[in-house]
């Protein structure tokens, strides 16, 4: 009998894939009725339960024969509790897929500050050169030199990012079809002059966003001005909000942000000169990161991330076993969030 997927389960709930599969993974102590209830149907439905604990049958040289993969977070210096929740999904995605595969998950942290000082696969960690690990996912924002490192001594899947001049297999989101998404909520809400903000330097991945802002203004005919983009082309430092006031003047009444956690930043600073979102300016980001209880819930792509994790596990095992395949690349849409803050051109 074939096992019932979590979306089957989710179904006959009429619940999200998410809750149902946050259920599942914490089996062990339900702690609502609602979860209960999941467990229950998925019993019924005959879902195959994982155990309260992590054991496996085998023992002795049998158990150290089980395959084991890596899985490299680097994550930056200063990370905040929303963007925390972007990495606690990858790894739940990661670590359920390897589960189901009766493998083991060795898991090592790296700060971004860290990760750039390495220079030399002597200052790997030991763990990426020894033996037992049959191959490595990477994610997070590690430096180009670290994962070619990395890749050299292991089977390697890069997860969300792609690093420049490196040839590798990568699962990650489709950040320009997700710009695209936003800036078509913004156009229905009448915005024709947008702008685009990220950090200093920019990530990979606000990179990746930001090709995709370029593309979807060219298709729609919609003016770009490289000084609506901020700290792209040059660092605009301590200047950076300044720069947007004064884009802001000049008629550009809605912003895309590289992620949320800078788009809810950037709605404080607005309110601090005055300036309501979304009734005078409009502001997006990325991730559905959670919100701060007195800030309106930004507009925002929701990624699979546990999805694209679990695909990154099934991508290196088939690099493990055919060395030889080309690279590819896997991609996963995300959903559009409306939340509540793109209002009308006023």
């Amino acid at each position: 009998m074939k096992q019932p997927t979590q979306e089957e389960i989710a179904q006959r709930l009429g619940l999200s894939r998410a809750t149902v599969s946050r259920v599942l993974r914490n089996i062990s102590g339900p702690k609502s009725s609602t979860a209960a209830r999941i467990i229950e149907v998925a019993r019924e439905m005959g879902y195959r339960l994982p155990a309260t604990e992590h054991t496996l049958s085998r023992k002795g040289a049998a158990r150290q024969a089980l395959p084991v993969l890596g899985m490299l977070l680097c994550v930056p210096d200063d990370q905040t509790n929303r963007a925390g929740e972007v990495l606690l999904r990858i790894l739940h995605g990661a670590t359920d897929a390897i589960r189901e595969r009766n493998m083991f998950l060795h898991l090592e942290y790296i700060k971004e500050s860290d990760a750039c000082k390495i220079e030399s696969k002597n200052e790997l960690s030991e763990t990426f050169s020894k033996k037992k690990l049959s191959g490595i996912l990477v994610t997070g924002a590690a430096p180009p030199k670290m994962v070619d490192l990395i890749l050299a001594e292991r089977p390697c899947v890069r997860m969300n990012l792609h690093d420049r001049g490196i040839k590798m297999d990568l699962v990650g989101q489709d950040d320009r079809m997700a710009v695209n998404d936003l800036i078509e909520l913004l156009m229905k809400n009448g915005h024709r002059r947008i702008g685009f903000y990220c950090h200093t330097p920019p990530a990979p991945y606000a990179l990746s966003r930001f090709a995709g802002y370029v593309e979807t203004l060219a298709q729609e005919g919609l003016e770009y001005n490289p000084a609506w983009s901020v700290n792209l082309w040059e660092s605009a430092g301590a200047d950076a909000f300044q720069q947007i006031q004064r884009a802001i003047r000049d008629g550009v009444r809605a912003w895309i942000c590289e992620h949320d956690d800078l788009g809810y930043s950037l709605i404080q600073q607005l309110r601090g000169v005055g300036l309501r979102v979304p009734q005078d300016v409009s502001v997006c980001g990325f991730d559905h990161l959670s919100v701060s209880a007195d800030t309106p819930s930004l507009a925002t792509i929701d990624w699979p991330l546990e999805d694209i994790a679990a695909a990154g596990v099934s991508m290196l095992i088939r690099r493990i076993n055919e060395p030889a395949r080309a690279q590819a690349q896997l991609l996963f849409s995300g959903r559009l969030i409306e939340g509540a803050s793109v209002g009308p051109v006023q």
